[in-house]
């Protein structure tokens, strides 16, 4: 039985939550705060007060009780997931694993709606972050260290990739990390492309070993030859549906540290004019290029302006080894008109540090996938080159469509390859549960994304109406997976992978009540 104080907790925890939520309006979004019950608003005050007795108030902090509470409630990168949209009933502050299992054991006894904030870099609303829910912060664990006798490199799931990075480095090495700073390492979750990938395989394909919480509070730590071997594989692309992953230890590679420029390439800005050209360049590259050394990102961005929609093209080229030997690689795009780059000697840390994306505004992220095309000519290679077009075609649509609204700051269509070195080399250390079949060659993972302007806290209508156009007729190559961390929430991104049975399996095993599947929000289709 509730005693006094708990219950006016538990009273003023549901009216401050219901108010908030009341001021934010409707969204349409399945994660969004109009999806919740009364039932999930008292499970998660119960749960809160439960873990505030547990933990104690400095870990476990409401809207009225913490001051942690509003910075962590907006550290999220998309602003759609800030406080003007969700209110957590609380947000549990962890500072070790056995904080974790004490969280999951309450939310598991409570049937709570919970999500887990680790680098908070998501497109997809309502991810990391919850109305009527608890929120599960790592920002206090992001303890990052190398062992030089494993060779291996240790991570708290609240360490981005720019910071892991910058710790190693005076000891010459990286883990295969993301190709954004700022992103945390919830990008092993979804398999995980890195500057490395085309030597090392996906950046999940490097664990040696994580550990998991799983559902019901139980710690476990899964390797490839332990009887958690399964789970092992299911945490290699399979999101956040098997448990909550504490921390990582991973393959290190010797890129060397920040003064050994090991590296040569930069970034290229091309004019407008070089689109019909860089089209079929990306497409060969994936297919052609077996040099493990050479590295590709493209970002096609049109950025809403005073004198309307206003279109950059800018790649990232780099090359591990030597000018001549970037020259050979990237030949066909070093052909085609460019007006700046620049290129030059450079460390890895370098690369790690060539891109950021800007916190604060909001962002919805959609995918698909294209097969990469020989550089042959022939009928079907330019059958296939037409997808390529077509997915371009229809961006463009899309900017010019709104070119007009002052709702949205701008747009991105990106195609980053993964080379049949990068598949060959996932397989040679173990494979995981995306799988891309080995007999299609490279292809490229294709990422539209709309960043919207500053104060927008929803997607307006109209706006996410032409999304949907792009998501629903793009191009998209049968048999070849999406990109789980560039896909939007209703993708059914699982189920393109070539393990998905598999992966059901695994999941009926860890977690046979569907527990993560009806109280967190993550990838659809187990």
């Amino acid at each position: 039985m509730l005693r006094l104080s708990e219950f006016v907790l538990l009273l003023v925890t549901i009216l401050q939550c219901r108010t908030a939520f009341a001021e934010t309006g409707n969204s349409s979004d399945a994660s969004s705060p109009e999806s919740t019950s009364p039932a999930a608003v008292v499970a998660a005050a119960n749960t809160c007060i439960q873990l505030q007795h547990s933990l104690g108030t400095s870990i476990v902090q409401t809207i009225s009780s913490g001051p942690q509470y509003s910075i962590a409630a907006n550290a999220a990168w998309s602003a759609f997931n800030h406080e003007v949209n969700f209110q957590p009933t609380c947000i549990v502050f962890v500072n070790s694993t056995e904080h974790v299992q004490t969280a999951m054991k309450a939310i598991y006894s409570n049937n709570a709606d919970y999500v887990v904030q680790s680098g908070g870099h998501s497109g997809m609303t309502g991810w990391n972050t919850i109305q009527d829910g608890v929120l599960i912060s790592f920002s206090n664990m992001n303890a990052t260290s190398y062992d030089p006798q494993t060779d291996t490199i240790s991570m708290q799931p609240g360490i981005s990739w720019g910071n892991a990075s910058n710790i190693v480095e005076p000891f010459g090495v990286a883990p295969v990390g993301g190709r954004i700073s700022n992103v945390g390492t919830g990008l092993l979750l979804g398999g995980g492309l890195s500057y490395l990938s085309p030597s090392e395989g996906y950046a999940a394909d490097n664990y040696v070993s994580v550990d998991v919480v799983l559902v019901d509070g139980t710690l476990v730590t899964a390797t490839a030859s332990n009887q958690y071997a399964d789970l092992f594989k299911a945490l290699k692309g399979g999101g956040n549906r098997f448990g909550i992953v504490t921390q990582y230890v991973v393959k290190a590679v010797h890129v060397g540290t920040e003064q050994d420029k090991i590296y040569w390439g930069g970034i290229f800005v091309y004019p407008n004019s070089s689109v019909e050209a860089l089209l079929p360049a990306i497409a060969h590259f994936a297919q052609d290029t077996n040099d493990t050394n050479a590295v590709l990102a493209t970002d096609f961005i049109a950025s809403w302006g005073a004198s309307g929609v206003e279109p950059t093209i800018q790649f990232e080229m780099f090359y591990n080894g030597s000018a001549a030997s970037f020259n050979e690689s990237f030949a066909e795009f070093l052909s085609i008109p460019y007006t700046s780059s620049t290129a030059g000697p450079l460390s890895y840390l370098d690369l790690v540090n060539e891109v950021n994306f800007p916190y604060g505004e909001g962002n919805l992220f959609a995918g698909s996938v294209l097969t990469g095309v020989s550089s042959t000519s022939n009928e079907t290679s330019n059958q296939l080159i037409d997808d390529y077009i077509e997915t371009y075609r229809l961006f463009n649509n899309f900017s010019t469509t709104y070119a007009n609204s002052t709702e949205i700051q701008g747009t991105l269509l990106s195609f980053t390859p993964v080379l049949q070195s990068q598949i060959r080399i996932s397989y040679e250390k173990g494979g995981n549960v995306i799988s891309p079949p080995r007999e299609l060659g490279g292809f490229n993972e294709v990422l539209f994304a709309v960043t919207y302007s500053e104060g927008v806290n929803q997607a307006p209508e109209n706006i996410e109406q032409g999304r949907q156009f792009w998501i629903e007729n793009t191009p998209r190559t049968a048999g070849l997976p999406l990109f789980a961390n560039e896909a939007d929430a209703n993708q059914q991104v699982l189920a393109s992978y070539g393990e998905y049975e598999f992966l059901k399996q695994v999941y009926a095993k860890y977690d046979p009540s569907r527990f993560n599947m009806r109280h967190t929000p993550g990838p659809l289709g187990l």
